[in-house]
């Protein structure tokens, strides 16, 4: 009984690792899709996150089940709760890889602001590293390796905030950047809370290891 519900939690975490790559791999579409301008990309990226949607609900029935149906010990009830909420903050960090991409097909191609473009990539990548860090600590429930993860958010909280300021400005002097400008406020905005989310998934590792909740962001 107890070895079936093992490789119940190994398969859940698999599932979990699984769409975890999924949302990482729609991050780094998106960055391919704003630096080539790909619509295609950008459309198949929206499309794909239903699938990520879908993940998420099968996970959270298969945690409920576990619950349900088993007697789980005070780790394994941590195990499956991190599980959970984990893949409540992936299927978000979904929707933002969507809303880059929505945001991109609302770009206008003669007004479009490479320098600006470039810095928001930048961040997309800190927040790319971030994920991949993340996906190799989250198997051996790595809590130290989780706040140092944590810990890289803050340098894209910084650059949300020049960036921000940086795409204001130029939409106050020039007039025709606005409607391209707005689009990059949501995209850096979108980037900005994919790390967050990053980061409350560090907290949820943290905590499947030593029970205790922390704030990291």
């Amino acid at each position: 009984m107890r070895d079936q519900f093992e490789l119940e939690l190994q398969e859940l975490e698999q599932r979990f690792l699984e769409m975890g790559n999924a949302v990482l791999e729609s991050a780094s579409k998106a960055l391919l899709a704003l630096a080539a301008k790909d619509v295609a990309m950008a459309e198949l990226i929206i499309k794909e996150d239903k699938l990520i949607n879908q993940s998420q609900l099968e996970i959270e029935l298969a945690c409920a089940r576990l619950l349900a149906l088993q007697q789980p010990q005070v780790t394994d009830l941590r195990f499956v709760l991190t599980i959970m909420s984990a893949c409540s903050d992936l299927e978000r960090m979904g929707d933002h890889m969507a809303g880059i991409a929505k945001a991109i097909l609302h770009l206008k191609e003669v007004d479009t602001l490479e320098a600006i473009e470039e810095r928001i990539h930048e961040a997309g990548q800190k927040a790319l590293k971030m994920m991949a860090d993340l996906l190799a600590a989250f198997p051996r429930h790595n809590a130290d390796k989780a706040i140092t993860i944590a810990n890289q958010d803050e340098a894209i909280d910084e650059l949300y905030y020049t960036i921000s300021k940086e795409i204001l400005t130029v939409m106050k002097e020039q007039e025709t950047s606005i409607r391209n400008g707005a689009q990059y406020l949501y995209m850096i905005g979108h980037v900005e809370r994919f790390a967050d989310y990053i980061s409350n998934i560090c907290e949820r590792l943290v905590y499947l290891q030593t029970g205790e909740l922390v704030e990291l962001n």
